[in-house]
């Protein structure tokens, strides 16, 4: 250039290894291979846990309804006896009164002897 010549375009050396080469194209195709196998492993993992989601939700759901059942019966029971509970209190009140009842009446007969 400093002799005032114009440049001269220089191709680059594209002479490339074959062996190289097969070697970067073995490379490729294990890389793809296992990109391959991991997006199979991924479906596989995703199928699996959808199956298992569905069959926890269905689990779940069965022992909503079973809850559901027991609570209902649990309250049911607990109508009955609130409502023996009411009865026995009501006779109970009822016996007391007729005892008070009683006992005044015999004093006051009592009282009429004296």
């Amino acid at each position: 250039m400093a002799d005032g010549s114009p440049e001269t375009f220089k191709e680059p050396d594209i002479t490339v290894d074959s062996k190289k080469l097969a070697e970067l194209n073995e490379q490729k195709d294990a890389l793809l291979s296992k990109v391959t196998t991991l997006k199979k492993e991924l479906q596989d993992w995703r199928s699996k846990l959808d199956t298992q989601v569905k069959t926890y939700r269905a689990e779940v759901g069965d022992l909503r309804k079973t809850l559901n059942t027991e609570v209902e019966g649990l309250r049911a029971e607990f109508m009955e006896l609130k409502t023996a509970l009411k009865q026995q209190l009501e006779l109970t009140a009822g016996l007391a009164a007729q005892e008070v009842n009683d006992a005044e009446a015999r004093l006051a007969h009592l009282q009429a002897q004296d």
